[in-house]
């Protein structure tokens, strides 16, 4: 069966502004609608750039999930992702271990090492340590999840025979979910993910980036490579107003059943059975609850037929 999980509104990259409301609105309807997990966005202090516009108002992904676990029961609780080098990584760990605690075991952890140089340097941590830190914090995380007392000796941070609890009820710990295409992340999604997830991708590159990620993970000896969900923008042209035709439509905008059919596409070429869907250009809350439900009602039938 065909997999399907989906974006909230915590930030307002969908042209309305995102509110409490609206994220919890959002993942209630989700979970009536049957998706396996919602997730949501990582930014914390912006430039003005034209690239960072759509980030300068972002609610905390582990307090909003947080929120969202008090009013939901089965969904997973995803980040997606959470830019790792941005947070002290021992006081994370706790966060993500309380957050499945109190969710009964429903975190989910997408993890990246973030763009903006105005954000590191506004957050005091040197960006071009950012991959180097992304992979130990990867490491410190599985320590601090382990049976206390817990040691850990990295570059950044090192400590020995400590206590942190509570342990996150998902062992050996919550899935670690990895995005990016270059080699560096790929790499990356082989040694530490459970989940690589690429952004909107064209098929032939994604098909050779998978690919290069099953050759790595044989080269390390891991017995699975990671899984493979794709985020995927939908954009529903009945619903937004937008709409392209011909060979200016890319995959994910026209119709529901054009969207289906992209989809579908994907599955048959790439071999994909998992999809983050991720809408764009809806202007109000309403059209997202609307697309939503067209999703579910419309297009999630025709990919599972």
């Amino acid at each position: 069966m065909v997999k399907f999980s989906f974006r909230l509104p915590n930030a307002d990259y969908l042209g309305f502004p995102a509110t409490a409301q609206g994220i919890l609105d959002t993942a209630i309807k989700a979970e009536e609608l049957g998706f396996d997990a919602v997730f949501v966005n990582d930014h914390v202090i912006v430039d003005d750039s034209a690239r960072s516009e759509p980030w300068r108002q972002v609610y905390d992904p582990l307090m909003s999930l947080a929120y969202v676990a008090s009013r939901t029961s089965r969904i997973g609780l995803g980040t997606s992702v959470l830019i790792m080098p941005y947070r002290n990584p021992v006081v994370t760990a706790k966060m993500i271990a309380t957050l499945d605690q109190m969710s009964n075991g429903r975190a989910i952890v997408g993890v990246g090492s973030g763009w903006n140089e105005d954000e590191y340097a506004a957050l005091g941590v040197p960006h071009n340590e950012r991959g180097a830190r992304t992979n130990e914090y990867l490491r410190l995380w599985k320590a601090c999840w382990e049976p206390d007392p817990v040691s850990f000796k990295g570059r950044f941070f090192s400590f020995d025979g400590l206590y942190t609890s509570p342990k996150p009820v998902q062992q050996p710990h919550p899935p670690i979910w990895i995005g990016g295409s270059s080699h560096a992340s790929l790499r990356r999604a082989a040694r530490f993910a459970q989940v690589w997830q690429p952004t909107p991708t064209p098929l032939p590159t994604l098909v050779s980036n998978w690919q290069y990620l099953n050759d790595v993970s044989a080269e390390i000896e891991r017995e699975e490579p990671p899984r493979v969900r794709m985020s995927f923008r939908a954009i529903i042209s009945d619903i937004t107003g937008v709409s392209a035709s011909g060979s200016d439509r890319p995959p994910g905008l026209g119709t529901t059943a054009q969207i289906a059919s992209d989809i579908n596409r994907y599955r048959q070429e790439a071999g994909l059975e998992e999809f983050q869907l991720n809408c764009h250009e809806c202007g109000s809350l309403q059209q997202l609850l609307d697309t939503m439900d067209a999703l579910a009602q419309e297009v999630i039938p025709k990919v599972d037929a």
